[in-house]
């Protein structure tokens, strides 16, 4: 008797920030979100925590904070991927990685 055997296939979402200012440039990666709409939803929970700053300016996935002139961009991506390797284009609304314009 043949037992068949299913390999389930697990993947974990990870919520990338970047943080680009005057004096730094670095990436967070904050992992563990099963699936890409509960990384989707902590991404907003963040972004909906900045609109209580007067100086923040949102687009899209990102705020900028008008006063250092700081800008938070977020990304959710499957942990299989990452953002300081290369540019990624990610479909679903998770939006495209680009690198910002050279100041």
């Amino acid at each position: 008797m043949k037992k068949s055997c299913t390999l389930a296939f697990v993947l974990a979402w990870v919520l990338w920030t970047r943080t680009q200012g005057p004096t730094t440039d670095g990436w967070m990666g904050a992992s563990g979100f099963q699936n890409q709409e509960k990384c989707l939803a902590n991404m907003k929970e963040k972004l909906d925590l900045y609109r209580q700053f007067r100086d923040a300016k949102f687009t899209g996935n990102a705020v900028t904070f008008t006063e250092n002139k700081t800008t938070m961009f977020f990304y959710c991506l499957p942990d299989s991927e990452d953002p300081r390797r290369k540019p990624t284009k990610r479909p679903g609304g998770t939006g495209e990685l680009q690198e910002p314009p050279s100041k």
